[in-house]
């Protein structure tokens, strides 16, 4: 059985009714995981239109990974054997669900769509791509999977140990990206499906830089501005050097985890609006980052200020 586990910080209803208007058909079970948003009770009032939505609701904010954590508990409480994850923005394309649920076999810990970015990308630009009908994920994090439309193999996410809550948001799915590849799982891509999904608030810019695909190919893409707020720069460094911290004997040199960190910043100063205010987030984050436990504790920023995303 597969069951669907959407996380919720402060959405947008009606993104969150489109998001769950595609997904509900597809599964026998949807089960939201909500951080302590202001408007729970819309939340509330959304999934009992839906004879299979629940809510499970934090008082606080716990965090992605937390979340992530707890929703893989319940569905296999449910007697789920698969979980698929969403961002509270992503939506499905139709018949989404069995496309990846028809490559997620022993030995395959994770298979993901193909990620339409909508501020990048429209869906009938990604139609006429040409592309394999599987690609593997070669790296954790550059170029690598998120959480966001991945149908997860739940006996490999407890033999990895689930994912880490240390890592609160933002390179939450690239450690565990990481601990399922060492621990020799695959982590796939079916390109005959897709997810409509927003990551931050990318603007286009002038800048064209030299990128690889998922097979190693070199190609010329633009790059878009992040758009993330003063308070996910802090996560941003201070995640990047947890990574790095945890998995950089395994990783060796590559552009992953700490050695990101120069290129963020200075993309988001070049390119950006809050300049101070982001700056100071990313000093604050490579404080932390180099001096904090690598095992769970209270995490030292405003989370409140996550609000601004």
């Amino acid at each position: 059985m597969i069951t669907a586990g959407i996380i919720t910080f402060e959405p947008d209803i009606e993104r969150l009714r489109e998001n769950l208007n595609a997904i509900s058909s597809q599964v026998l079970q949807v089960l939201i995981y909500d951080n302590g948003s202001s408007n729970s009770v819309e939340i509330a009032n959304l999934a009992d239109v839906s004879s299979n939505t629940k809510v499970i609701f934090s008082a606080a904010n716990e965090g992605v990974a937390t979340g992530l954590n707890r929703l893989a508990e319940a569905a296999l409480n449910l007697g789920a054997a698969s979980l698929l994850t969403l961002d509270q923005d992503s939506v499905c394309s139709p018949g989404m669900v069995s496309a990846l649920a028809a490559e997620l076999v022993d030995g395959i810990g994770m298979v993901t769509p193909y990620i339409v970015d909508r501020n990048k990308q429209t869906i009938e630009e990604y139609r006429r791509l040409d592309l394999p009908r599987l690609d593997r994920y070669r790296q954790p994090a550059r170029k690598g999977a998120i959480t966001s439309g991945a149908l997860l193999d739940l006996s490999a996410w407890r033999n990895v140990g689930g994912f880490d809550e240390t890592f609160f948001i933002d390179y939450v799915d690239y450690d565990f990206n990481q601990r399922l590849m060492e621990a020799g799982y695959a982590i796939l891509r079916v390109n005959s499906t897709a997810l409509l999904h927003e990551v931050g608030r990318a603007t286009p810019t002038w800048l064209r830089v030299p990128r690889k695909d998922l097979a190693g190919r070199w190609h010329i893409e633009r790059f878009f501005a992040f758009g993330h707020s003063p308070a996910r720069c802090y996560y941003k460094a201070r995640n990047r050097i947890l990574f790095t911290r945890k998995h950089g004997r395994n990783l060796g040199f590559t552009h992953e985890g700490i050695w990101q960190i120069p290129q963020q910043i200075a993309l988001t100063l070049l390119f950006e609006r809050q300049r101070v205010a982001k700056l100071e987030g990313f000093a604050r984050g490579i404080r932390d980052g180099l001096r904090m436990s690598l095992d769970h504790e209270e995490d030292r920023y405003l989370t409140a200020s996550l609000r601004e995303e």
